[in-house]
């Protein structure tokens, strides 16, 4: 009976200094055979590097949608697109992601987060 692949979501900060290494962890990971679900915002996943056609059986986009809070501009999704000042806003929204986070890791057989 085959076993089911190794399933492993990655929630990296809105950074792209984050965002990078861990997609590149996330194509090393599939290319071992484990599953990747990588969670982040809808403009970011679209400014990340294409998925690699033989390793999108394995690997999966997640969007989230990024909560609106009180200072943080339209269209922000990353501290790229912030001053240092509105980072703060950022990460309140980043935080109010918890309920999709809860919602997708309960319909999921998830065996790590990073």
């Amino acid at each position: 009976m085959a076993r089911e692949p190794l399933h492993v979501v990655m929630l990296p900060w809105l950074a792209f200094g984050h965002m990078i290494p861990f997609f590149h962890l996330s194509t090393s990971l599939t290319k071992s055979g484990i599953r990747v679900s990588f969670i982040s915002t809808p403009k970011n996943i679209q400014r990340l590097p294409k998925i690699p056609a033989n390793l999108e059986p394995l690997f999966n986009f997640v969007p989230f949608h990024l909560p609106s809070v009180d200072g943080l501009p339209l269209g922000a999704e990353a501290t790229v697109d912030l001053t240092a000042d509105e980072i703060q806003f950022l990460k309140k929204s980043y935080d109010l992601m918890d309920t999709q986070f809860k919602r997708f890791i309960s319909n999921e057989k998830i065996d790590w987060v990073i």
